[in-house]
């Protein structure tokens, strides 16, 4: 059987399993990945995981808060995960990459203490940072900066900015659009 994600609120301490910066679970539990949700599936797998998932009653309970008019409630829920299927694949491939060049999630509204627009904001621009610093190694420019938003227009992974930055000095917060 291949390799099946745990789901964060149903680990042996019945507690969430949080993550390390560097991957290392903080709570004791052998976890270090999280499922960025990026699944490609045949129509025909889909089709099978459904018949399966019919036969095989694959749940998980959830406590939930209900509100009501005379206040709130604690109620169940049954949820199914998208990474139930991984049990029912004949194989399966993972990817793994650096969060901070791949995945900014935003979960929370801003105020909250992570995964929020203004984070994701943050790891963007920090990201187009490093890669106008990269391209700083390849071409003659002044650069004081820790912020800077890239257009995606002049570039999409890094590519094309020695050209752009050859020459110009520039000072944080700043916008390269050519």
């Amino acid at each position: 059987m291949p390799p099946a994600p745990l789901e964060a609120s149903n680990n042996s301490s019945g507690t969430a399993c949080d993550v390390s910066e560097m991957g290392t679970p903080t709570n004791g539990e052998n976890h270090t990945f999280r499922v960025v949700c990026l699944h490609m599936f045949t129509l025909d797998f889909l089709n099978q995981v459904i018949i399966n998932f019919e036969r095989d009653c694959i749940y998980q309970l959830a406590e939930k808060k209900i509100p009501s008019i005379h206040g709130s409630n604690v109620g169940f829920k049954l949820e199914q995960f998208v990474f139930y299927a991984f049990a029912y694949a004949p194989s399966m491939a993972l990817f793994e990459i650096l969060r901070e060049e791949e995945f900014a999630p935003i979960k929370n509204a801003n105020g909250a203490s992570y995964d929020t627009p203004d984070s994701a904001k943050l790891m963007l621009l920090r990201l187009h940072s490093r890669w106008v610093v990269a391209s700083v190694l390849n071409c003659h420019c002044h650069i004081s900066l820790s912020v800077v938003e890239i257009s995606p227009l002049c570039s999409n992974a890094g590519e094309n900015l020695e050209a752009i930055c050859h020459g110009r000095t520039f000072h944080a917060p700043c916008e390269i659009t050519n």
